[in-house]
């Protein structure tokens, strides 16, 4: 294995260190490595950094933790934070409760573009198939006999349909807004996040967020491409937190700035550039 480009990957943390050992050791196992991987945490009360202490030595890049208060669901500034520290070019994003195949960043690597960014879309486990996948199984590969058929079949009419969004999109025969960021799966030059200030972080609670930023990307002609078909992120059960349900304050946030944003406004209100320097926060280099 061997590092190709100076990628950086993004976990969002929260609370479930059981899973996020298992998405840290799916990176480990890839074809082409990360650079690094800075996982940035909305405000757990576990202690992570000790939680992963037993297996930061074996993780084959460099880690990062990055915590901020829990002052409700804060994802927006949660990645504004790790953006801030990243030192590679290209970034991809994740979630605490995804694995990811062995060639997942190795798609990444090869098919990168300036001027458009790379969105993958994944099998969901059920809490059966989630139960069987444990630490020991990421490592050896065991874990991928527990993926069906039929979920796989989802995978690629999904790449069916996403390709079709963005050839239209190509050949300019609609101006539509798709493939979709997908907050967990996705990848784009950081230069691209600069340029649009990352995450508007007036978007507090759940909802609404990967919709404005996705938005401002394209319109700033960064347009979305789907090449996943036989590598891709595989989400964990968990059982739905109920506390992110519905947010009406970002959902009239969002269709307020939606005219801006269409009117050429592709920067975040309050985004890498705005946001305050935050004494509360912590980093912490764990290898």
């Amino acid at each position: 294995m061997k590092e190709i480009h100076r990628i950086s990957v993004i976990l969002s943390s929260y609370n479930r260190p059981d899973m996020l050992r298992k998405t840290l050791l799916s990176l480990t196992m890839q074809t082409v490595l990360p650079y690094e991987v800075i996982i940035t945490d909305d405000g757990s009360k576990v202690d992570i950094p000790i939680s992963l202490k037993d297996i930061t030595s074996k993780l084959k890049y460099k880690l990062k933790f990055i915590w901020q208060p829990d002052q409700g669901f804060r994802l927006s500034k949660s990645r504004n934070n790790a953006i801030r520290e990243i030192s590679g070019d290209y970034v991809i994003f994740s979630d605490q409760d995804i694995i990811h195949t062995r060639g997942y960043i190795e798609v990444f690597a090869k098919n990168m573009k300036v001027n458009e960014f790379l969105t993958a879309f994944p099998v969901l486990l059920s809490k059966e198939q989630s139960d069987k996948v444990n630490e020991k199984s990421i490592i050896s590969g065991e874990y991928l006999d527990i993926i069906t058929k039929g979920q796989v079949k989802i995978i690629r009419k999904q790449y069916i349909r996403d390709s079709f969004y963005y050839y239209q999109r190509k050949l300019i025969l609609k101006n539509d807004h798709r493939p979709k960021v997908r907050g967990g799966y996705f990848g784009v030059h950081k230069k691209h996040i600069i340029e649009v200030n990352g995450f508007d972080e007036n978007y507090v609670g759940w909802g609404w967020e990967d919709d404005d930023f996705n938005h401002r990307l394209y319109k700033s002609s960064v347009i979305g491409h789907t090449v996943f078909k036989d590598q891709f992120p595989i989400h964990l059960y968990h059982p739905e937190n109920h506390d992110l349900a519905g947010n009406s304050a970002n959902t009239e946030y969002y269709n307020k700035r939606v005219r801006k944003i269409n009117n050429g406004d592709i920067r975040a209100v309050v985004g890498l550039d705005e946001s305050e320097p935050d004494k509360t926060l912590k980093i912490i280099e764990l290898n």
